[in-house]
């Protein structure tokens, strides 16, 4: 009997610690279960209305106020932060107040995006919005984006602006309107293959040679195109000559091609970078006192160093510049705000300028074509792939290749993307041309026809 009492005494005292165990198994698997069920619903969420929408909705609204903004304008301002998107959660709980206090997720989980979305699927993400609220959208607005490439360029906007607008008025290509289809070449790519055919139009820019001449006049000065007694030069004295504005025009496009600034502001040095972290990639995330006031030390042990190699560097720079001497021969042209030199290459670097212009062609998938012998008349050439080594390849003169990189270059595209679409504005022109052609000789045949039958009618 007194065992018996025992051990239920004993059973007893074992009920509450199992109880307990197993409150804690039921509490953890709430929990588990919780989470599971708030992982799903900000699956669900993002999947539903994903962050990059926001990107895609800013693009939408300056398209749809004919803003000369590009999709990598909004690409370039969100990763660099001058747009609240990738440190905009800290903002929200102000913004929302209290009633974002009930929501079991918090704001980093909610709105910090994974990543930043490039440009072209920036394009397509507006693209699907307009068409999911059934938006009729305009073509993106040719002449101010037009007009701000050849800005951004150095090119005579005067002079090339209205032929590049007469072949958009008269080609119309679907790819100047928003699609919601990502393998779709971007606008901003059609806007520039437009360009391209307007220049190569109005400067005749079909393989005659006009960089590697130039070249060669850096390579032998006193062969160059100022000589008086030389032929080229009496060319060149009528400032209306032709070989006179493709000269100009290929020099400011190798000048501004160096000029365009694809890189972003934070990695310009040290200070934006770190500055960068703190402010945008890091941004939410508390640190301690200690950790604190550790930073602090390291950032002033930076800037007394940085202050110093800046002296050390003036210092240089002026002794170096004091140094150069100046060269003759060197002619600036005034256009548009903005000297060019006709002539850039010295005798050592024209030779070593072609050899790397061949030597970057070829890392981009292009097979350099020498020069086309002269002809009596030269017509608009239009270039085709070549088979080489058992494949196919995209070749391009020197000349047709410089104004492909400057333009895929300000439009953060590959160069190969650029030039299919310059091939593909050029057949659909090509097409045009042919049914214009057919409809006049069709017409003109009419028109025989029905005089020939007042004729017999009269006799």
């Amino acid at each position: 009997m007194d065992s018996d009492i025992n051990l239920s005494l004993v059973a007893d005292d074992k009920k509450p610690d199992e109880m307990k165990y197993e409150w804690d198994d039921d509490m953890s698997l709430q929990r588990k279960d919780r989470h599971k069920l708030e992982f799903a619903f900000l699956r669900s969420l993002r999947m539903m209305l994903p962050v990059y929408s926001t990107l895609a909705v800013c693009f939408l609204a300056c398209h749809i106020a004919r803003e000369a903004i590009l999709p990598s304008d909004i690409y370039r301002w969100a990763m660099e932060g001058n747009i609240p998107y990738v440190a905009a959660f800290t903002e929200v709980d102000r913004f929302l107040g209290s009633s974002f206090q009930d929501c079991p997720l918090d704001a980093r989980q909610l709105f910090r995006p994974v990543r930043v979305i490039g440009a072209w699927q920036l394009e397509a993400a507006a693209g699907s919005i307009a068409q999911r609220v059934a938006l009729r959208l305009p073509s993106v607005n040719f002449y101010a984006i037009a007009q701000r490439c050849l800005k951004d360029l150095l090119l005579p906007i005067d002079r090339i602006l209205p032929h590049a607008c007469q072949i958009y008025e008269w080609a119309m290509p679907a790819e100047l309107w928003l699609s919601s289809n990502p393998a779709r070449v971007p606008t901003r790519v059609c806007v520039m293959a437009i360009l391209i055919v307007a220049l190569r139009l109005l400067y005749n820019i079909n393989g005659q040679g006009i960089w590697e001449k130039i070249c060669e006049e850096g390579r032998n000065p006193s062969e160059s195109h100022y000589d008086a007694n030389s032929s080229t030069s009496r060319k060149l004295e009528a400032s209306n000559s032709e070989e006179f504005g493709t000269r100009e025009l290929l020099c400011a496009i190798s000048v501004a091609y160096d000029k365009i600034n694809t890189s972003h502001d934070y990695s310009s040095d040290l200070r934006s970078y770190l500055k960068y972290c703190k402010e945008v990639v890091f941004a939410g995330i508390t640190s301690s006192d200690e950790q604190t006031h550790l930073i602090e030390i390291f950032w002033d042990m930076y800037k007394a160093r940085e202050d110093d190699n800046i002296e050390d560097h003036v210092k240089s720079q002026s002794h170096s510049m004091a140094d150069i001497p100046i060269t003759n021969g060197v002619r600036k042209h005034y256009r548009d705000g903005a000297f060019v030199k006709a002539s850039s290459f010295s005798a050592s670097s024209g030779h070593d300028a072609m050899q790397m212009l061949k030597s970057e062609m070829q890392d981009h998938g292009f097979h350099y074509m020498p020069p086309r012998k002269p002809r009596k008349s030269d017509g608009y050439l239009r270039y085709r792939r070549r088979r080489l080594s058992g494949g196919f390849i995209f070749v391009a003169h020197a000349d047709y290749y410089l104004l492909l990189r400057a333009f895929a270059k300000l439009a953060e595209i590959d160069i190969r993307i650029m030039h299919i679409s310059v091939l593909k504005l050029e057949k659909r022109l090509a097409c045009i041309e042919e049914r214009i052609e057919r409809s006049l000789n069709t017409l003109h045949n009419f028109s025989t026809g029905t005089v020939d039958e007042l004729r017999s009618v009269s006799d």
